[in-house]
């Protein structure tokens, strides 16, 4: 195998495994999950208290986390105890709320100058 087409796997594997990590991250309560667990390790009852979901719920987005390698999980008695496997996925979704700032900013921006051109326009 040449060394183009070795180094063109390379980039479509690390392609890949963004994107399943990406596709972990495209759920509101798995970003929630995250958040809660990024300040301290939880069990899955703690979460179960505070999202209030059905409890197989919860267990399939654990399991989408798990999978993807952004949790950690541990059993210690009857409780699951669960963290971040990869610290930095914290630092990705404040990333991405910094962007989510960005575009609010710029479309209140748009709005102010639509309602004003209205106003003008009476």
């Amino acid at each position: 195998m040449r060394q183009k087409e070795k180094t063109r796997l390379i980039h479509k594997s690390l392609y890949e495994m963004q994107a399943e990590i990406c596709s972990a991250l495209a759920n509101p309560v798995r970003i929630q999950i995250l958040d809660l667990i990024s300040e301290k390790e939880m069990t899955s009852t703690e979460l179960l208290e505070i999202l209030e979901i059905p409890k197989a719920n919860l267990s399939q987005h654990l399991t989408v986390l798990k999978d993807a390698g952004i949790l950690n999980s541990r059993k210690e008695g009857l409780y699951q105890h669960l963290s971040l496997a990869l610290p930095k996925i914290k630092e990705a979704c404040q990333l991405v709320r910094g962007i989510l700032a960005e575009r609010i900013a710029g479309e209140e921006k748009k709005n102010l100058a639509l309602i004003k051109q209205l106003k003008s326009q009476k």
